[in-house]
């Protein structure tokens, strides 16, 4: 099987890129990775997109490409909607004419977060940032284009090839004694090696539709913080602050956790808890 990753130099691109590609690894057996980024194709743009998928001619698409920076999206709107939107859309059709399964990588903030459960895959989305809107705009592309697909929304990844929340600790973590993290923003922290394993049970299984995954459990960004430093050993103060306390151009989710439950259920697959996958990243870290 031929496998086109686009968005290989993100963190969960180049995480699923690596994993797909092991040769160590027995269910790789058989399958030819193409890894690229923008410097290889401009989703963007729907000829250059045509040209490169059409040249390349693999068997599943896996599109990681996403203008990610929720608060820079507040103001570059229209980058947004072109990477996030359109881009999206652009894969979706040669995917349709090519008849190529796409399998597009979508986020918990196409929802509002007011749920006081997790939310499931039937569950209306109402996004409250542009970030989250033009992901939304993606999902609704790709279903309206394409009928062989795969929607996986996932949540507050971290992983080995990206400056992301836990990064962002540990560095605080060494130039202070305390840090101040919000308390009510709760969610499922997720590590882009368990994701990419996901992704690969998708390609494998055929699945088709939405699908949450995430690491199983919830936490608010305060809990995840203290455990992060627990974990490392690093003698620092997580101070509570809440969400209206702290500034940010964007209006992020209060509760965006996911229920992944049908994931699961269809793969028979459980993802591990958030905890044991954090404590496996921060060793390798060290």
């Amino acid at each position: 099987m031929k496998i086109l990753v686009i968005g290989a130099h993100g963190m969960l691109g180049r995480d699923l890129a690596n994993r797909l590609s092991s040769l160590s690894d027995p269910k790789n057996s058989g399958n030819e990775v193409i890894a690229v980024d923008r410097e290889h194709i401009d989703i963007t743009h729907g000829e250059n997109t045509s040209k490169f998928i059409v040249q390349a001619r693999p068997d599943v698409i896996v599109n990681c490409a996403a203008f990610s920076n929720v608060d820079a999206c507040e103001t570059q709107i229209s980058e947004a909607f072109a990477v996030n939107a359109s881009g999206a859309r652009n894969v979706a059709l040669v995917g349709k004419q090519t008849g190529t399964k796409v399998i597009h990588i979508s986020t918990d903030y196409v929802f509002d977060g007011t749920n006081s459960e997790p939310y499931i895959e039937t569950d209306k989305p109402n996004p409250i940032s542009v970030y989250g809107k033009s992901k939304l705009e993606g999902e609704l592309a790709v279903q309206e284009i394409n009928g062989n697909y795969v929607i996986i929304r996932t949540a507050w990844l971290f992983g080995p090839f990206r400056k992301n929340f836990v990064t962002t600790m540990l560095e605080l973590g060494r130039k202070n004694r305390s840090v101040s993290v919000v308390t009510d923003q709760y969610g499922s922290p997720t590590y882009t090696s368990d994701l990419s394993d996901a992704i690969r049970t998708a390609i494998s299984k055929d699945l088709r539709g939405i699908y949450h995954v995430t690491n199983t459990g919830t936490c608010s960004r305060y809990e995840w913080a203290r455990k992060i430093f627990e974990l490392t050993g690093n003698q620092v103060s997580v101070l509570p602050l809440k969400t209206a306390d702290y500034k940010r151009p964007a209006r992020v989710p209060q509760n965006s956790s996911l229920d992944c439950v049908k994931y699961t259920t269809t793969t028979g697959q459980k993802m591990r808890p958030w905890q044991e996958a954090l404590r496996e990243y921060i060793l390798k870290a060290r």
